[in-house]
């Protein structure tokens, strides 16, 4: 399993694991950002920290989610 952390940059694990994106708006309706034209442009480069912050979710709870869906694959 990929190392998970605040760090971690979010295109490295979409790019590895390509059902984390419809995944994530499943146990969260507010990550559907993520699958927009703007969000994929504008988190091209973001980590998990960021992606926390557009969820409006603690990074604690952002981390441990990419870990639980990550693992399940």
């Amino acid at each position: 399993m990929a190392e998970v952390s605040a760090e971690s940059k979010y295109m490295d694990f979409l790019n590895e694991y390509p059902l984390l994106k419809t995944d994530l708006v499943r146990k969260n309706h507010k990550f559907r950002f993520l699958v927009t034209p703007m969000g994929k442009i504008s988190l091209w480069e973001a980590n998990l920290k960021e992606v926390s912050q557009h969820a409006e979710m603690s990074v604690e709870e952002t981390v441990q989610l990419f870990k639980e869906l990550i693992g399940s694959y």
